[in-house]
């Protein structure tokens, strides 16, 4: 008798501490979710603004869209908005919050950003996090500024709706862990729990405006009553209510057709006393359950385009991202990574995480998938419901498979946002690894590393991909960064002053990334015109080596927002090619007026060219000549003469480098007639300039050739170098090691 109210008190306390942890876990979660959604500017997750459209069309009209009327392209008011295809379950839910709001000013906030959408802007960028030339698909106004203005109340509503069906989703995750472990392994649940709770990617789906969420929650709803009829006799009655929560799911998104597989499963799960004539009663009753809740939307697309899922129209809304072949299995495959690691990140548009981030998360997906193994090899410190855990893994498999097969043929989908509605399957199996592998401290540790992740996210990861720069006056700025002052700086189209240009260092190795400062701002206001910078490296003989365009100050701060009398310091990275020879290159800079047809790179004012020259460097893969035995003269300890020719027009030189010199220098050449009088002369940097001789290095030989007509009357010249400042010569010696008189080399015309 002590020992069974033992035993009641043991259950009832689990219980209570199961529900104060489901409690704190809730409250965490709900709080993050107002962190990230205030911390991503609206719009900028994948398709929010197609999703909120569809939302206030149904809020704003109060009747369903002719599918046919708004994807016509002939149509003059067609909207770009292709998911008014979906069925529209969750979009009446957001209607209904956002009714209520003032959405005047919707056609402000929705202005799509045409800079997103350049080819030549919107490409990977090495070495970044965010893999955009350009960040943000919308243009952004002051009316997301705190306190938010008209429709912008609405969509952070919406979002919280989101929240709503995220919180409720970890409830039923939470019931699902307890179903299949049993009520006394409340850590088990919890931890399951947390582990959605505390994924990045899904409080980012709980914090946007999506039906990602809600067919993640109708799916987990589904599992969870699978998961219940997997423990115990059912009843007719119960196989209506899963296919009703089946016909909810489709209503939220066509994705939930899938669910159909397990469900139909879960009808075989248990034998009926009535056999088959028990199986085909539980399978009807499925049916009339899913038709209750969904037909009337399937009826209402049948009658109006001709197929229950307006098929025609789906895929007339996703054609712009048909692929123009389909992938193969094996290509398919190969997006796997993609899959891992935007299952936890990819929070928004093209936000990716450091790759050692990944590498950690891998780790811990490891660890719990040879935790798995290990559970089916002996026994498992929880002991599950094997028939619960069969139904959410052929969930899983069924999902992952028509996620491969949508991939396979649409582009732009490699994102596990997809795969979501699996999550219960995924954290209960990576829970019975962890809780197989990992002690108690070690599972407290990674525990508390993800949620580190999920609330460093939005302030590590979020913010920073949408900040713009630091503000200053011009003044402000030159003082800031002790910046050389001029009396006039570069100025390009009279609109954007440019007070000044570095690069961040003078050698670089090919395959190497060249950084390069901009210090710039506007001179007047520039509302509707975008500028990409263009750098560019030249080489000495006008190639161009790489040619990149970006946005201002990494895709952030388009040229349209920038402010008179507002200077900020812009930074960038410029890829040289793996292939690029050795040898000077030229670093400019030139702006290219976007969007203007019959428009180029922008005027300098008072200028022939439209490029600004910011610098010379070298691209030096560090190659070595062999020190040759002839030598003609020698200047100082750095260079060493060893062929003077002459040619039809002009001299050629050629020069090794014995050490590398540390200032630019200037070579002169004193041609002589045979009484020594002279008859001609030239002084000039090497290469006009193009490559100064502080970008020489050692152990390189450097040829160079004069075009001068030389006097038919020398025979011999005087040749030396100076240093152009100070006039200050290099001591000249010759090849024996005495020193010339007055450091001039004289030689004998070849």
């Amino acid at each position: 008798m002590v020992n069974a109210v033992d035993s009641r008190r043991g259950t009832t306390l689990a219980r209570g501490l199961s529900a104060h942890g489901l409690k704190l876990i809730l409250a965490a979660f709900l709080g993050l979710c107002l962190v990230y959604n205030v911390s991503l500017p609206i719009f900028e997750a994948p398709d929010e603004g197609s999703h909120f459209y569809y939302a206030h069309y149904l809020a704003t009209e109060r009747r369903f869209p002719d599918l046919r009327q708004m994807l016509d392209e002939s149509n003059p008011e067609r909207q770009p908005f292709h998911e008014i295809t979906q069925p529209a379950l969750y979009y009446l839910l957001v209607a209904l919050i956002i009714t209520p709001f003032d959405r005047s000013n919707v056609a402000d906030i929705q202005r799509l950003n045409p800079d997103w959408f350049d080819s030549r802007l919107n490409e990977p960028t090495p070495g970044k996090k965010d893999y955009s030339r350009v960040r943000g698909q919308y243009f952004h106004t002051s009316a997301e500024h705190f306190p938010y203005q008209g429709a912008v109340w609405a969509v952070r509503a919406g979002r919280l709706l989101s929240s709503a069906l995220g919180a409720a989703t970890l409830v039923l995750i939470f019931l699902i862990a307890r179903a299949l472990a049993g009520e006394a392994q409340h850590g088990f649940a919890l931890l399951a729990t947390a582990l959605a709770a505390f994924n990045p990617k899904f409080v980012h789906i709980s914090s946007i405006v999506s039906n990602d969420i809600a067919i993640t929650f109708a799916a987990t709803a589904a599992c969870a009553w699978m998961t219940y009829l997997a423990r115990r006799t059912s009843k007719l009655w119960q196989f209506f209510v899963l296919g009703a929560i089946v016909g909810v799911a489709v209503l939220f998104k066509l994705q939930g057709l899938f669910l159909s597989v397990p469900a139909l499963l879960s009808v075989f799960v248990l034998p009926p006393r009535q056999g088959v004539r028990g199986w085909v009663s539980r399978s009807c009753m499925l049916l009339v359950g899913f038709l209750a809740a969904s037909g009337w939307w399937l009826l209402h697309n049948w009658v109006n385009y001709g197929h229950p899922l307006a098929w025609e129209q789906v895929q007339q809304a996703n054609k712009a991202l048909q692929r123009k072949s389909l992938l193969s299995p094996l290509e398919v495959v190969q997006t796997l990574p993609l899959w891992f690691t935007s299952y936890w990140g990819n929070l928004g548009i093209e936000l990716h995480y450091d790759g050692w981030v990944n590498g950690v998360l891998f780790a811990l997906l490891g660890v719990a998938v040879v935790g798995c193994v290990v559970a089916l090899a002996r026994r498992a410190p929880v002991s599950l419901n094997g028939r619960g855990i069969a139904l959410l893994v052929i969930w899983q498999v069924v999902l992952l498979l028509s996620f491969g097969w949508w991939l396979s043929r649409y582009v732009g989908t490699e994102n596990s946002r997809l795969i979501m509605p699996g999550i219960a399957g995924v954290t209960a199996l990576t829970a019975l690894g962890w809780f197989t592998l990992l002690p108690k401290p070690a599972l407290g540790i990674a525990l508390s590393g993800l949620i580190a992740l999920a609330v460093a996210a939005p302030f590590v990861t979020i913010r920073p991909a949408y900040a713009v720069p630091e503000l200053h006056s011009k003044t402000t700025l030159i003082e800031t960064y002790n910046l050389p002052r001029g009396e006039r700086y570069t100025t390009f189209d009279g609109v954007i002053e440019l007070i000044h240009a570095e690069v961040g260092a003078r050698r670089i190795r090919p395959g190497e990334a060249l950084s390069v400062t901009l210090f710039w701002g506007a001179l007047r206001p520039i509302p509707e015109r975008s500028y990409a910078v263009v750098l560019e490296a030249v080489g000495i003989d006008e190639r161009v080596l790489a040619d990149e365009w970006y946005i201002p100050f990494g895709g952030r701060f388009s040229t349209r927002h920038w402010q008179p009398g507002q200077y900020f310091r812009d930074e960038y990275t410029l890829p040289i090619p793996h292939d690029a020879p050795d040898g000077p290159v030229r670093i400019q800079v030139s702006l290219q007026l976007l969007h203007v047809d019959g428009v180029g790179r922008a005027s300098i004012d008072g200028a022939t060219v439209r490029a600004f020259r910011i610098d010379q460097v070298k691209v030096w893969s560090g190659r070595q000549s062999s020190k040759p035995d002839r030598s003609l003269a020698r200047f100082g300890e750095m260079l060493q003469l060893t062929t003077l020719e002459t040619l039809p027009k002009g001299l050629a030189f050629e020069w090794y480098v014995l050490k590398a010199p540390p200032k630019n220098y200037t070579l002169f050449v004193h041609f002589l007639d045979a009484s020594g009088n002279l008859v001609g002369q030239r002084d000039a940097p090497p290469f006009d300039g193009n490559y100064p001789t502080s970008l020489w290095d050692s152990g390189e030989t450097i040829r160079e050739t004069w075009v001068l007509d030389v006097p038919h009357e020398a025979v011999q010249v005087r040749l030396g170098w100076y240093e152009p400042t100070s006039g200050e010569r290099l001591p000249a010696y010759q090849p024996n090691g005495q020193a010339w008189q007055d450091s001039v080399a004289l030689l004998t015309l070849p």
